[in-house]
């Protein structure tokens, strides 16, 4: 059986379709994720580049497109060794699928009622492992964490409907019922 390669420009105009065609977010994921697990598992777009990790974050992110008017965010994200990030937001929908490597994703549930500034109750819901060609999907005020437990860098695909440097989103420290605005993460052009 012939590869198939699915080119970045190619998800982007299937992704421009499918958000045009859709108001609402949670039926726009179901038709999303599939062509995000394509791309994530299609060889020849990936390059070392996407593997560098930015030390201070312990992340290094790539952005393979962003629409002028920062919609439709493509970025990979390469985990360091036992780094990861904080409980957060994303303010918008996101779909994300692993690359190589596993990450280990916490999705946490809010208990508080959120009437306290700065204040926040937070449960772990479930979690899940994201491996290459496994697909996670997420609505704008689902919360969620990302660790790589692992020894080697992990890389996954990430897909937004706005770009997250644009957004105010929320991190969360959940032993000390804090929430605090998302830090923003710094970001290279693939």
């Amino acid at each position: 059986m012939a590869t198939t390669f699915y080119r970045v420009a190619d998800f982007v105009a299937d992704l421009r379709r499918i958000t045009a065609a859709h108001a609402d977010d949670k039926a726009l994921l179901p038709e999303v994720a599939p062509l995000v697990k394509r791309l994530a598992t299609s060889p020849g777009w990936v390059t070392p580049q996407c593997y560098e990790i930015d030390e201070a974050q312990g992340i290094g992110i790539s952005v393979f497109h962003e629409e002028p008017d920062h919609t439709l965010l493509v970025e990979t994200v390469a985990w360091a060794p036992g780094r990861g990030v904080l409980p957060h937001d994303h303010q918008t929908w996101g779909v994300v699928a692993g690359i190589d490597g596993d990450e280990r994703n916490v999705l946490w549930k809010r208990t508080d009622d959120g009437t306290r500034h700065g204040h926040a109750k937070l449960e772990i819901h479930r979690e899940t492992s994201v491996g290459a060609g496994d697909v996670i999907a997420f609505l704008g005020d689902d919360i969620h964490s990302v660790n790589n437990d692992g020894d080697g860098i992990t890389l996954s695909l990430h897909v937004y409907g706005k770009s997250l440097s644009h957004l105010d989103r929320n991190e969360f420290v959940p032993e000390e019922d804090i929430v605090r605005p998302c830090p923003k993460r710094a970001k290279r052009p693939a």
